[in-house]
Parts: structure tokens; C-alpha cells; sequence
């Protein structure tokens, strides 16, 4: 209640110049870290990057809106209607940003404290597909790629991550296509690259896992 009485006791003025310097802020964040870190593939941690990406254009349209009325303000009809024209055609483009912003928007499927999957967006017609990230302060660092589930819906998800043995272990409970239930499936990859170990060869990477020493408890999603 506090900042809604703040928010409306200021001055339109005032208003206008923060959500354009917030708006500022927020293209920054979207868009200096993929220059920094695109060739790494690295991201801000929390998906920082793309959430600023998706709130900068809707605060872009309110300040375009809001500086045309204080612009076109007292002038000639003909000048209004090139001023207004200029601001559609801006706010037309956020939108289309904002569109492209929220389907680049990542879905997270897992997590822990060192090591974070996301869900990605391949593209329009390719399907998403699973990566590993690593935290490493405000950055996530991108470990490999672990496929893709686009034609089998998961129920659960999680993965344990073996360091000493560059391993990764994923439990999933994906659905058959022939019965529509759910089999869980184990399926172990390279921690290095993202290599996925054949079936067959389960039995005798299970039995390495579970040496004591290797023992985890699986971390919530």
C-alpha cells in the first residue's frame, strides 16, 4: 500500500523517467550478457537474461506511450498523427520482441545447488531440448546437452551428478506412446560431453554409482 501511494502521489514526469531508466536497465541485461557470453553459451544465473528480455519491451511501451501523449501535447493535428504513427510502429516491434522474449523464456526441469537443467527452446518447428548448466556466481556455465524428450511426456525428472566419475545419472518417468503409462527409465551420460551411455551397459554403471562412496541423495527439483 505504502509504494502504491508513493507510485500516485508523483508526478507524471517522474514516473515517465524511471520506468524509461528501469526499461534501460533491463535492455542491458538482456541483451550485453548474450554478446559477452554467446560464445560460450553461458547464461545469468536464474535466467536473469531472458526475464529482463521479457519485462524491458512491456516497460519500453509504456514509456513510448507516455512520452508521445507528453510530446504531442498542444501540437498541430498533422504532427500528432506523424508522432502517434512513430509510436505504433515502436510498440508493434516490442510486441514482436516481447512475443519472441517469452518463447525464449526456458522451462527448468531440475536443480540443486551446483547444477541447474533447462528445458530450451530449439527453434520454431525443432524440438526443445535438455541442457546442463554449472553455477558459478551470477553466471551459469553450459555443461553439455542431454537430449530431447519432445515426443514422450515426462511425469518426473531428476539427476545426480558423479564429478569424480564424469558421470550423470537420470531417473525419468516418461510416458510409452503404444500404452500411455508411465515406465521409469535410467539413463546415464558423459559429465564432459553429454554422451549417452548405451542400455545395456546400466548394470555395470549402477554398480560403480552405488559404491558408498559414490552414494548421493537425489536433489528435488
Amino acid at each position: 500500500l505504502a509504494i502504491l501511494y508513493t507510485i500516485k502521489t508523483m508526478k507524471p514526469n517522474r514516473i515517465r523517467r524511471i520506468i524509461g531508466v528501469t526499461a534501460l536497465v533491463l535492455w542491458a541485461m538482456a541483451v550485453v550478457p548474450k554478446i559477452i557470453l554467446q560464445d560460450s553459451g553461458s547464461r545469468l544465473v536464474c535466467q536473469l537474461d531472458n526475464w529482463a528480455a521479457l519485462f524491458a519491451p512491456m516497460l519500453s511501451i509504456a514509456y513510448i506511450i507516455m512520452a508521445t501523449i507528453r510530446v504531442t501535447k498542444g501540437k498541430h493535428w498533422g504532427v500528432k498523427l506523424l508522432e502517434w504513427t512513430i509510436c505504433v510502429a515502436v510498440t508493434l516491434l516490442c510486441v514482436v520482441m516481447l512475443f519472441m522474449a517469452g518463447l525464449r523464456l526456458d522451462h527448468k526441469v531440475w536443480g540443486d545447488k551446483e547444477y541447474v537443467v533447462y528445458n530450451e527452446f530449439g527453434g520454431i518447428g525443432d524440438p526443445a531440448v535438455y541442457y546442463l548448466y554449472k553455477h558459478n556466481g551470477m553466471i551459469d556455465n553450459q555443461l553439455c546437452c542431454l537430449g530431447s524428450y519432445c515426443c514422450n511426456p515426462i511425469k518426473n525428472i531428476g539427476y545426480i551428478i558423479y564429478e569424480p566419475l564424469n558421470l550423470i545419472k537420470e531417473e525419468a518417468d516418461v510416458e510409452t506412446p503404444e500404452s500411455g503409462n508411465y515406465e521409469h527409465i535410467t539413463t546415464f551420460y558423459r559429465l564432459s560431453d553429454g554422451e549417452q551411455y548405451e542400455q545395456s551397459q546400466n548394470d555395470s554403471l549402477l554398480k560403480v554409482t552405488n559404491r558408498k562412496r559414490y552414494q548421493k541423495t537425489p536433489s528435488s527439483r
